[in-house]
């Protein structure tokens, strides 16, 4: 556990509000629609018309379960992308505060080893992981991988293709905080039943089976972030 961990229970606690409340919606909406069925069927009355009154009232709540539903659902969706966006941004600031470029944070033999040309892909990724507390040095890694990847005469492309991603993931000092909680915010946006990007469209019943998967694929990464 880092000193960045209350980031990620604020991730785990707007999901977890979410889904109980998508949850809630949804069960109020099978239970309507079971009572609407359930009212189909003839019972004795003990007055005239009571079969009659009971099917349209059971039809009023179901079609007031199913508003209330897709109100719900558009909304506790819309409301954690926002939650999670203002989660991302803060955790963002916390570590960029505590992890600016420094000077003395150059290691000048590494330095010299970026500039030599010499390295390998694999050489790079060994640099990130070795430097991956140090703002400093991942900006100056990424720099040095891009130059490596923009070299169509020295770099396949496959090569390049890889140096391309990695930059991606450390560019402007990108470390491992902040690209293992993109990784769970990825995880919360399937447990929404939205894929990974969070814009794909769903049923309930696909929401409602991913969102129960939230505490096997995210507890650990929650409690170790």
């Amino acid at each position: 556990m880092s000193q960045y961990n209350k980031y990620a229970q604020r991730l785990d606690t707007a999901f977890k509000t979410a889904r109980e409340e998508y949850m809630e919606a949804w069960n109020q909406l099978q239970a309507a629609q079971k009572a609407n069925t359930d009212a189909q069927a003839w019972r004795a009355e003990t007055y005239r018309g009571e079969n009659d009154l009971r099917r349209q009232r059971a039809k009023a709540e179901l079609l007031e379960a199913e508003h209330t539903f897709k109100a719900t659902e558009s909304r506790v969706w819309a409301e954690f992308d926002r939650q999670k966006e203002a989660i991302r941004r803060d955790l963002e600031s916390d570590v960029r505060a505590s992890s600016t470029v420094d000077p003395d944070a150059i290691d000048a033999n590494a330095l010299e080893l970026l500039k030599s040309g010499i390295l390998t892909v694999d050489g790079v990724f060994s640099l990130v992981s070795k430097y991956d507390d140090n703002i400093t040095m991942l900006r100056l890694i990424s720099k040095t991988a891009k130059e490596l990847a923009d070299d169509k005469k020295r770099t396949d492309a496959k090569t390049r293709g890889l140096l391309y991603t990695l930059c991606d993931q450390i560019g402007n000092g990108k470390n491992s905080t902040m690209r293992n909680f993109d990784d769970l915010v990825e995880i919360s946006n399937y447990c929404s039943g939205r894929g990974g990007g969070g814009l794909h469209r769903t049923t309930p019943a696909h929401t409602t089976a991913m969102s129960q998967k939230w505490e096997q694929l995210s507890g650990d990464m929650v409690s170790n972030f």
